[in-house]
């Protein structure tokens, strides 16, 4: 069961951008492995988070 994760700031995202990940990502992954037998058993995994919860620098970060 291969799976793809993917995490982008929540304003990023809209239904047809997800579509378009799903899509592009189990593709690429099913030719990387040389194996399109897989791709009804390939998950991919589209997270959307507020920038406010990311950190970096040991710091909240901020956008601005």
């Amino acid at each position: 069961m291969p799976l793809v994760r993917v995490e982008l700031f929540e304003r990023r995202l809209t239904p047809e951008l997800e579509s378009k990940l799903i899509d592009r990502l189990t593709d690429a992954l099913l030719e990387a492995l040389d194996a399109p037998e897989l791709k009804e058993h390939t998950w991919v995994i589209v997270e959307g988070h507020d920038a406010h919860r990311w950190g970096r620098n040991g710091k909240p970060w901020d956008e601005a």
